[in-house]
């Protein structure tokens, strides 16, 4: 009698907890349900288009699993975005960390420079993680792409083999938002002057914007940022780009017409093989290049792997110019 009461109270207590795990599954599943009908609601009432079918809740009933098809979203401001489909899944255990699933296929539409712009971006593959504090806040998220394909309804393509991006919060009540980017194998749309290839191999980025960014028209809103102090603090940013490898830190804002202005320390392998390619295609004077080219050879640090020198500037953003040393390189238009 003994053993026959013990396998019936085990398998009690075994129908009450996997009975108390349906029911927590399928008020887990509700709770999922009518936060995305809240949050969708109240971007509604901010003046936002937002539409998709489902939420459909899968996993019992060990996982949260749910999926939007046909998602679509248009601003007030008056950029429009929609996708294929968006997943998200957290396992009981860590309810608090979601994976995601994006669309594969998205498309952009917005005004850009006086331009209604569309973009079609094709990814082979697109996924993310999204971490959560206990009020529902996102802490963390990360979002890579790989065999990206951006397409604009002009004609022009950009492709690119991967993209990765990680966002991290400050603590609630601090501004801020620090970002960590590489980007792989970025196939340019024209070719760039010899002797740089039509492909930058690798560019990667660690960075904090310093300050908040208000919601609503993208232009009020950096205009807004920039007066009340908006900086990005760029602690790293490298390139590598044919003969060219620059390493470089330093601060940038915007100027009264939204132009990058900022100094940045820059240390550089490649530089007189640039200048040559610059002054071969009229795009830099031959004075400025030789000039730049004598200042390479008297402060080069050493040289590189390849016998390269390397050279630490000052790279300038200032009144809608990049200078490099005293060199002007480039203009700079505003971001929108």
């Amino acid at each position: 009698m003994g053993k026959r009461r013990l396998a019936l109270t085990t398998a009690a207590v075994a129908t009450l907890v996997a009975a108390a795990l349906a029911g927590y599954w399928v008020w887990a599943a509700g709770q999922v349900r009518a936060a995305i009908d809240e949050w969708a609601e109240a971007q509604r009432a901010a003046g936002y288009d937002v539409a998709y079918t489902g939420p459909e809740v899968r996993g019992f009933p060990v996982r949260l699993a749910v999926s939007l098809d046909a998602p679509r979203i248009a601003a007030p401001a008056g950029w429009r975005w929609s996708g294929t489909a968006i997943a998200g899944d957290a396992a009981f255990w860590q309810p608090l960390l979601l994976r995601l699933a994006l669309p594969r296929t998205q498309e952009i539409e917005a005004d850009w420079r006086g331009y209604r712009r569309t973009l079609r971006l094709d990814a082979m593959s697109a996924g993310g993680v999204v971490r959560l504090d206990t009020r529902g806040r996102v802490t963390a998220a990360t979002l890579e792409m790989t065999d990206v394909t951006v397409r604009e309804a002009a004609g022009g393509r950009l492709r690119a083999g991967r993209l990765y991006q990680r966002m991290t919060r400050p603590p609630e009540g601090e501004a801020g938002l620090q970002l960590h980017g590489e980007i792989g194998g970025l196939v340019l749309p024209e070719a760039p002057p010899a002797p740089l290839p039509a492909t930058i191999d690798r560019l990667a980025y660690s960075a904090e914007i310093v300050g908040a960014m208000a919601p609503g028209d993208p232009a009020a809103a950096l205009a807004a940022w920039r007066d009340a102090g908006g900086l990005l603090e760029v602690a790293d940013l490298s390139l590598t780009w044919g003969p060219l490898e620059v390493r470089a830190d330093g601060t940038a804002a915007l100027d009264e017409l939204l132009r990058p202005q900022g100094a940045f320390s820059a240390r550089i392998a490649g530089l007189p093989e640039m200048l040559d390619a610059l002054v071969a295609e009229n795009l830099m004077e031959p004075g400025a290049a030789a000039a730049l080219r004598l200042m390479v050879l008297t402060l080069a640090e050493g040289r590189d792997a390849d016998g390269r020198p390397i050279v630490r500037l000052p790279v300038t953003l200032q009144d809608g110019r990049v200078f490099l040393g005293p060199a002007p390189l480039a203009r700079l238009a505003p971001v929108l």
